[in-house]
């Protein structure tokens, strides 16, 4: 496994009254031009934690961003 040096916490910006599916999510960001959900984990309204990008593949929503 790659090493892991960076957490990034991301928002996906969605209105308070809307809670997204994961189904939903995954669309919105192949409209986006990702290849599937650009994040590792998608933490839901209700707390509740969904794997959604393998660990070894860096996430889609940090594209372009410098590692060291």
């Amino acid at each position: 496994m790659r090493s892991i040096n960076l957490i990034v916490v991301h928002c996906s910006a969605t209105r308070a009254d809307r809670a997204l599916t994961t189904e939903e999510l995954e669309i919105i960001h192949r409209r986006r031009g990702f290849r599937g959900i650009g994040y590792h984990y998608y933490i839901r309204r209700d707390g509740t934690v969904v794997n959604t990008r393998p660990p070894e593949l860096i996430g889609a929503h940090v594209k372009g961003h410098i590692f060291h």
